[in-house]
């Protein structure tokens, strides 16, 4: 079982300390690829190049950058893949982009803007990029459907656009129900489609957390994991509520034979160390 990471670009140097702890302890679990975000809202100009250096201290883990295309002409990709690869950094994930209150989750990347822009979706830019020479593309999936499709099938073809361009390679947004993967995935292999699809995973340490990002990511809460936590009666029994119930959502991802599991660390590793200890298949 392949595992990855997502980390976002410190702040300050304090935040960037508390990187270096964490892929100190990450780096250990000999990750496939780790990306680093960069959004068009609030996680915009941050120094990723900066944050690399501090990973590779460690390792030489392949680095995916993630590239938002609603943002950005040409020139302004030009400029950032040139910076990119004079630092070793190959490969890019691409999303259409942030909204302005998330900048570590992969996001809805077919919402429409008005006015112009040369990628209006992630689908241009992942084309852009195949043409200048760079092979290895990733891009966002949906297997709880886009929430701007008028049905799953849009979101199905979407992916298989994207895939048609020259992406090669695919991480989901959060889900808290493995069987949506299960499904998307099947449905997928399906039509012969066999870019993997790394599971999005972020650990879940309390209802409210919970909350937050099924807001920020428009899906559902299952009533079962909202049940849990609610009969909770402290902090402590959340968390380890939490990761129990991320710990059997993983474990049957495992069984399954889930391409790879992406987990969304918030530049964290105490709650993925939790939950990798329970794990039935230990890379």
């Amino acid at each position: 079982m392949e595992l990855s990471f997502e980390f976002f670009p410190p702040r300050n140097n304090k935040e960037y300390k508390s990187l270096e702890e964490t892929y100190k302890v990450l780096s250990k679990f000999e990750p496939t690829f780790v990306s680093f975000t960069d959004g068009a809202g609030a996680s915009k100009n941050r120094d990723i190049i900066k944050s690399v250096k501090i990973l590779r201290k460690y390792s030489e883990t392949e680095v995916v950058a993630h590239i938002t295309s609603c943002d950005k002409e040409k020139i302004d990709v030009d400029v950032l893949i040139d910076e990119y690869q004079k630092n070793d950094i190959t490969s890019f994930l691409v999303i259409r982009g942030d909204c302005p209150t998330n900048e570590f989750l992969i996001d809805p990347d077919e919402i429409d803007f008005s006015g112009e822009n040369e990628f209006r979706h992630a689908s241009d830019l992942i084309e852009y990029l195949k043409s200048k020479g760079i092979n290895n593309i990733g891009f966002g999936a949906f297997p709880t459907g886009h929430p701007e499709d008028k049905s799953f099938e849009q979101t199905v073809e979407t992916f298989k656009i994207k895939s048609n361009l020259g992406g090669n390679f695919s991480a989901t947004q959060l889900f808290f129900d493995s069987e949506e993967y299960k499904i998307f995935f099947n449905k997928m292999k399906e039509s012969n489609n066999e870019v993997p699809i790394y599971a999005g995973i972020m650990p879940l340490l309390s209802l409210d957390q919970a909350k937050r990002f099924a807001q920020i990511c428009d899906v559902e809460l299952p009533s079962k994991l909202e049940q849990g936590f609610e009969n909770c009666s402290s902090k402590e029994e959340e968390r380890e509520y939490g990761i129990k119930y991320i710990t059997k959502m993983c474990n049957e991802l495992i069984d399954f034979g889930a391409d790879g599991l992406h987990f969304y660390t918030l530049n964290r590793s105490k709650a993925f160390v939790d939950i990798h200890n329970n794990l039935e298949f230990k890379k």
